[in-house]
């Protein structure tokens, strides 16, 4: 290989580091008061009526579900932003933004904690 080959290939590498390390920061662009954290791995649904639909939690719809890509599995410790306008009435339920990605995602309000 040659020497630019391996400068390239070291920036790139240099490059993929550095956007994992951002995607384990906190989003910047939260309000200050809606910087979340999700809490243990959970299903996040596109929409209000699928979050209904998965409770209780059981299994084959969340698989059901997620092979629709209707729900999405949010990992634990994922840096998220609250939507405080959600337009529902339901403590149980927070919508929520992820780092990347166009899609808002509905989970369990147990599942979420203020971000430190």
């Amino acid at each position: 290989m040659t020497h630019s080959r391996l400068a390239a290939l070291a920036l790139t590498i240099g490059c993929l580091s550095g956007s994992a390390a951002a995607l384990a920061a906190a989003p910047t662009h939260c309000a200050r008061n809606d910087a979340l954290e999700i809490r243990g791995d959970v299903p996040g649904a596109l929409s209000f009526d699928v979050y209904r639909q998965l409770r209780p939690l059981d299994a084959q719809r969340i698989a059901l579900f997620e092979a629709a890509g209707e729900v999405k599995r949010l990992p634990d410790g994922l840096p998220v932003c609250q939507i405080a306008d959600d337009g529902v009435d339901d403590p149980s339920a927070v919508l929520v933004r992820v780092p990347q990605g166009k899609n808002a995602w509905w989970v369990s309000a147990a599942n979420v904690q203020a971000a430190d």
